[in-house]
């Protein structure tokens, strides 16, 4: 019995001295994310709709994403949107997610991203959206469960792609959300998205997509069609991407 109460004690602690540290630390943080921000805009005064991206485990700069990261956000831009890059890696001087980096954290970045960008006067309020990739899609998810000391996000969709679902806890929210996996998903398979989903108060208002014959990161056009990484096997697949993409517009333009 006091080994269980030390075991909760130290829990209780440690809870207290995270969101201590992040309420203290959220000034720095917000300096150091503005810093990093990578904002692209449609010509004119707008205001336009806007998208907040946040990419997967391995950051907006590995050689392998740079270039799909910045078509993804020049097509974006085309379509109508601002865009704003959530660089939760780059504040933290990482390269990696697993450098203890946690989509708690991504999720408190998208916190004081989506208020830097309701202070924009060209961004339209009440259409601001996020799409995440892996980690930065369980990132997205995770900010629809506000901390007891935040309100409810302002955004007005959330896109997932491949999300890493096994760091994603219940959520009860009227915001639409759009999961994008493949079915060869080793990475991040969809079994830990199903059980998540099945908790959700208000299963409704995710539409899930599979496609089959899809890796983890199938949509990434500078990939070959199967290559084995550290956490399982990535790989492109135009028709996914495509049929992908197609969706997203479409969420997104509702």
């Amino acid at each position: 019995m006091v080994t269980i109460f030390r075991l909760v004690l130290s829990c209780l602690i440690a809870l207290s001295i995270t969101v201590g540290s992040y309420a203290a630390d959220k000034t720095q943080i917000r300096e150091l994310l503005l810093k990093h921000y990578r904002l692209e805009r449609p010509e004119g005064p707008g205001p336009f709709p806007a998208v907040m991206m946040v990419p997967g485990c391995s950051g907006f700069d590995a050689d392998f994403q740079k270039e799909f990261y910045n078509g993804v956000q020049s097509q974006l831009v085309a379509l109508g949107f601002v865009t704003l890059r959530v660089n939760s890696l780059a504040v933290r001087h990482a390269t990696s997610c697993w450098q203890g980096i946690y989509p708690a954290d991504g999720a408190n970045d998208i916190y004081i991203a989506a208020e830097y960008l309701l202070q924009q006067p060209f961004v339209k309020k009440g259409a601001i959206n996020i799409i995440g990739w892996s980690w930065g899609g369980a990132a997205a998810l995770s900010a629809l469960r506000p901390a007891e000391s935040q309100e409810a996000i302002p955004v007005d969709a959330v896109v997932a792609y491949f999300p890493a679902c096994n760091y994603v806890q219940t959520w009860d929210s009227e915001i639409p959300v759009l999961v994008l996996v493949g079915s060869l998903d080793n990475v991040a398979p969809y079994s830990k998205c199903e059980k998540l989903f099945s908790s959700v108060p208000q299963p409704d208002k995710i539409t899930v997509r599979i496609y089959d014959g899809a890796h983890h990161a199938f949509d990434n056009f500078t990939l070959p069609a199967e290559m084995q990484y550290r956490f399982g096997t990535l790989g492109y697949n135009e028709a996914a991407a495509k049929s992908a993409w197609k969706e997203v517009t479409n969420f997104l333009r509702k």
